[in-house]
C-alpha cells in the first residue's frame, strides 16, 4: 500500500497548505496536529476539533489551505508549519504517514553577520569590573595548579564546568593558587597573579566560585599562561536570571543540569522554574498526586492532548522530590537558587481537567490569548482556598529558596464573569470589579505565603493594569508591596512598576524573550510576538535608561526567558538560549555593555569555542 504523504508549504500568499496525496481522499480520515498560531480560516477540510493551538481537521479535498494568525514580521518561518502532525482513521486508529519538510514559496533568506574579528583587551564574559592586566605572562605548564587540600571538595563539586579545558586543580603540583576569605560585595572576588603566585579574595561562595569561573574564561584566551597584574570583580545586580518553560515542553534533569552549567559560565545565578500551564502540569505533589499522574502526559489517547507537537504517543514527563533535591543541590554548587513557579490563577487548562471543583459550573465561555477556554481557577470558591493552602505549603516544603512565583500573567477579562458565587461575594464584599478581586486572590497567596517564609513573586499583572490589549486583565492597583514584580510584557512595565515600590525584575520579551525568531528569515525558528532579537540587540540593550535613583533601588535583577511553544525537538534549544543568553549575562552583571560590540563580539567567538567543547551548538552572531 502507497504510504500517505503530506507536503507542507506557506505559499505566495502567506497561507499555509497542505497538499495529500490522492489516496487520502478515498478515506474517511482525520488530521490532528499543533501550530504557534491559531487558524484563522480553512479551505479543503473542516476543524472538527480544536484546544489551544491543537488542532483535528476533517479532510475534504487533496489541498488544505489555511490563513494564520499574522506574526508582527509579517512572515513565517520554520516554527510555523504542522507540528506532531498524524493522521486518524475512522476506527480510530494511527495511520503512517510521511509529512515532507516545510517549505517557503518566498523563501527569506538567512542573515549573514559580519566577521569583526579584533584584538581582544578583556577575554572574560561578562565583562569584570576592573582589569588591571599587564603584557607580561606567568606560564602554567600542564594546566596544573596547586590547591590546598581543604579545596579539593569545592573543585571536585564543579569539575564538569572544566574538565573540557584540560586545566587541574590538584594538592601536590602546579602553578599555586591561596584563597583567602576578606570583606567583600557578595558574588564579588578580586585575583592577584603574582610571579610565583596567584591569590584570589573572595567572601562568598559565589565570589569564590566566579574567581575560578574568570580563571577558566582567562585560560581559554591565553592557553598556556596568565598575566600578570589582577582583576577586580562584583556585580551590579542581585537577580542575574534564567527561565525556562518545562510546561509547554518536558525537559530532563540532565538537561536543567546542562543549563545550570552554561549560567554559571556567565554567572547567572537564578533560575526561575515554570512548572504548571495550560498544557502541563510538572511538580508532583503529595496533596494531589493526579496533577502529574494525568497532568504530566499528553497524547491522542490522553487527558491532555498532544499540544505543541507532542504527537501521537504518550509523552511528557514531571519532575519528583528527588529530582527536585537533586537539582537543588547542582544549582547551590553553581551558585543558583531556584524559584519555582506554578502558573495560577489563569493559565490552568490542565490543572482544572483535572480539579474541575475549582471552577464554577456555567455555560458562559471566556478563551484566552492562546485560544484555551474556560482555563481560570475561581479565587472565591472554599475548594480553591484549600488547594491553594495545600500546595503552597508543600511547596515551600520542596523548594529551599524563599521565594515562590505564582504567576497571574493573562488572566482573560471576563474569566469570572459567569460565576454567580463570585458575582454574589463581590457584591457582599464591596468589590467593584474583577481586577479587584484579583488583588484579593494576590493578598491571600502573599498572606499564606509569609506564613512560610516565602515572598511572593508574579508577573506584573499581578501588581500593575494588563499593559497590552490582547484581551487580558490585570490588578486595581491594592497589591501588597512585598510582591516581586517580573516585568515582562513592555519596557515600560518595569518603569511603573519600581515607581509604584514593587521590587522588580527587568525581563521585557522584546529583548530577553528567547523564544522570539533572531530575525525574520523564513529559515530561523521562533516567533515574534515581542520582536526579532539578534545576539547584537540583546548586547545592545540598556535597561536602566530612564530611571530616577529612587526608582533604580527597586531594580532587582534582568532575567532571561525561554518559553517552550516552539522546541518541539531539543535540537532547536541550544540555538534559541546561546548565545543571546551570554550578551544577556554581560548585561545583567554590568547593567549596560561597557565594552565596544566588535570586542564583545571576538571575546564571545572565543568562549564560543569552550562552549562547543562541552556539547552546546550555537546561533550565528
Amino acid at each position: 500500500s502507497m504510504l500517505f504523504q503530506i507536503n507542507p508549504s506557506f505559499t505566495k500568499k502567506n497561507q499555509l497548505k497542505l497538499d495529500l496525496n490522492k489516496n487520502i481522499l478515498d478515506h474517511n480520515f482525520k488530521l490532528c496536529f499543533s501550530l504557534v498560531y491559531s487558524i484563522k480560516s480553512i479551505d479543503g477540510a473542516k476543524i472538527i476539533k480544536q484546544i489551544g493551538r491543537y488542532y483535528e481537521i476533517e479532510i475534504e479535498s487533496n489541498t488544505v489551505i489555511m490563513t494564520l494568525q499574522t506574526p508582527r514580521t509579517g512572515s513565517y518561518n520554520m516554527s510555523s508549519g504542522p507540528e506532531g502532525l498524524f493522521i486518524i482513521d475512522k476506527n480510530n486508529k494511527r495511520i503512517e504517514c510521511v509529512v515532507h519538510p516545510l517549505i517557503f514559496e518566498n523563501p527569506i533568506s538567512l542573515v549573514t553577520y559580519p566577521e569583526l574579528k579584533e584584538k581582544i583587551s578583556d577575554p572574560v564574559i561578562p565583562m569584570p569590573f576592573s582589569t588591571n592586566l599587564k603584557q607580561k605572562f606567568i606560564k602554567i605548564s600542564n594546566l596544573e595548579f596547586k590547591i590546598r587540600s581543604e579545596e579539593k571538595e569545592f573543585f571536585k563539586n564543579i569539575k564538569n564546568l572544566f574538565i573540557p579545558s584540560k586545566i587541574k586543580f590538584n594538592i601536590t603540583k602546579g602553578f599555586e593558587i591561596i584563597f583567602c576569605k576578606v570583606k567583600l560585595q557578595n558574588d564579588g572576588y578580586k585575583i592577584y597573579f603574582d610571579k610565583n603566585l596567584i591569590t584570589i579574595n573572595y567572601s562568598d561562595y559565589g565570589g569564590k566560585l566566579y574567581s575560578v569561573i574568570t580563571l577558566i574564561q582567562l585560560l581559554n584566551f591565553y592557553k598556556s599562561k596568565l598575566p600578570l597584574g589582577s582583576i577586580e570583580d562584583k556585580p551590579s545586580l542581585i537577580w542575574r536570571g534564567m527561565h525556562l518553560d518545562c510546561a509547554r515542553q518536558f525537559y530532563s534533569v540532565d538537561e536543567i543540569k546542562r543549563l545550570f552549567d552554561y549560567m554559571c559560565f556567565f554567572k547567572l545565578n537564578r533560575f526561575h522554574w515554570h512548572l504548571t500551564d495550560n498544557e502541563a502540569w510538572r511538580v508532583e505533589l503529595k496533596c494531589y498526586p493526579d496533577l502529574t499522574t494525568k497532568g504530566a502526559y499528553r497524547g491522542y489517547r490522553e487527558k491532555i492532548p498532544p499540544f505543541y507537537g507532542s504527537g501521537y504517543k504518550k509523552t511528557g514527563g514531571y519532575y519528583s522530590r528527588i529530582d527536585i533535591k537533586e537539582l537543588i543541590e547542582y544549582a547551590k554548587f553553581r551558585n543558583i537558587e531556584i524559584m519555582p513557579e506554578i502558573d495560577l490563577p489563569a493559565h490552568s487548562w490542565t490543572l482544572l481537567q483535572i480539579m474541575p471543583e475549582l471552577k464554577d459550573p456555567t455555560s458562559y465561555v471566556s478563551k484566552d490569548i492562546g485560544n484555551y477556554q474556560n482555563n481560570t481557577i475561581n479565587p472565591i470558591l472554599d475548594e480553591t482556598d484549600i488547594f491553594l493552602k495545600n500546595i503552597l505549603k508543600e511547596l515551600s516544603d520542596i523548594f529551599s529558596f524563599n521565594l515562590i512565583h505564582v504567576g497571574v500573567d493573562e488572566r482573560p477579562k471576563e474569566a469570572w464573569k459567569g460565576s454567580s458565587k463570585v458575582i454574589r461575594y463581590m457584591k457582599k464584599n464591596k468589590i467593584s470589579s474583577f481586577d479587584e478581586l484579583q488583588d484579593h486572590y494576590m493578598n491571600n497567596i502573599i498572606s499564606i505565603l509569609k506564613k512560610f517564609n516565602k515572598l511572593t513573586a508574579a508577573w506584573n499583572e499581578a501588581a500593575l493594569p494588563a499593559y497590552s490589549d490582547i484581551g487580558s486583565a490585570g490588578s486595581s492597583g491594592n497589591v501588597d508591596k512585598s510582591c516581586i514584580i517580573f516585568a515582562w510584557e513592555n519596557q515600560d512595565v518595569g518603569l511603573i512598576s519600581t515607581k509604584k515600590g514593587y521590587k522588580t525584575v527587568l525581563c521585557p520579551g522584546h529583548k530577553t524573550y528567547f523564544d522570539m525568531a533572531h530575525n525574520n528569515s523564513t529559515y530561523e525558528r521562533g516567533i515574534c510576538w515581542a520582536s526579532t532579537i539578534e545576539v547584537k540587540e540583546v548586547f545592545d540593550w540598556k535597561p536602566l535608561k530612564g530611571y530616577k535613583p529612587d526608582e533604580l533601588i527597586n531594580i532587582f535583577g534582568i532575567q532571561g526567558q525561554l518559553w517552550s511553544e516552539t522546541i518541539t525537538n531539543k535540537d532547536y534549544f541550544d540555538e534559541m538560549i546561546n548565545p543571546r543568553l551570554a550578551a544577556l549575562a554581560e548585561i545583567a552583571w554590568c547593567t549596560k555593555a561597557k565594552r565596544t560590540w566588535g570586542q564583545f563580539r571576538s571575546s564571545l567567538v572565543n568562549q564560543i569555542e569552550y562552549l562547543t567543547k562541552i556539547g552546546w551548538k550555537h546561533h550565528n552572531f
